[in-house]
């Protein structure tokens, strides 16, 4: 992470641009097979499902027709990698009190933390593929199944990523190197809001769907 906050805007907008293309053709190989098409309509059942809604034969026929491949995005914890999420983490670093830092500094920690997403992605393409899901393989939730499905703990378990806690790991240590302190001062924060806000997206999906 050293290496990552002396980063010009040049070089961090490079970096970020070969990760998002790494990501595209992860999906790009995913989707554009039979398997992967079927996983965006299945997601989009399960959402709607999850929510209380109910998907009818001429909802999903129409579904099959013109598969929903934003839900690709939206699954799997893979909106961490959305443009408008790493341009919104690096704006609360760069906000973060007693930092100090600019706006460009902390971008390029949000973009170097983001390659553990990216890797995320491109070994769950292959398991995606296997599983005929889009549903991550590496949340709490699969990893930990001591809850019965559909209940809050499981909910909560099942938004909370591996990598995702890694990604944040990364982002403590990228503060640590702008502030020149411990990395140890960031993690707790960071952990908590990261974990606090599956928590209340589980808790959400839990209250909206009735389960």
């Amino acid at each position: 992470m050293q290496e990552a906050v002396h980063c010009g805007p040049g070089a961090v907008a490079a970096t970020w641009l070969t990760l998002l293309v790494i990501w595209a053709l992860a999906a790009a190989a995913l989707l554009a097979t039979p398997v992967g098409r079927q996983a965006v309509v299945d997601e989009r059942v399960r959402v709607v499902e999850a929510l209380g809604g109910t998907v009818d034969d001429p909802a999903y026929a129409a579904l099959q027709t013109n598969p929903p491949y934003w839900m690709y995005a939206a699954s799997g914890g893979r909106a961490l990698l959305l443009p408008v999420v790493t341009l919104a983490v690096a704006a609360g670093l760069a906000l973060w009190p007693g930092r100090g830092a600019g706006f460009v500094p902390s971008l390029s920690v949000a973009v170097h933390a983001s390659t553990v997403l990216v890797l995320q992605q491109v070994v769950a393409t292959p398991l995606h593929y296997v599983r005929e899901s889009l549903t991550s393989p590496f949340n709490l939730a699969a990893l930990m199944p001591w809850f019965d499905e559909g209940s809050v703990p499981a909910r909560v378990l099942g938004t909370i990523e591996i990598f995702g806690l890694w990604w944040v790991l990364l982002l403590a240590a990228g503060c640590a190197a702008l502030a020149g302190r411990r990395a140890r001062e960031y993690v707790g924060p960071l952990v908590g809001a990261y974990v606090g806000v599956a928590a209340v997206v589980a808790v959400a999906v839990a209250i909206t769907g009735g389960s």
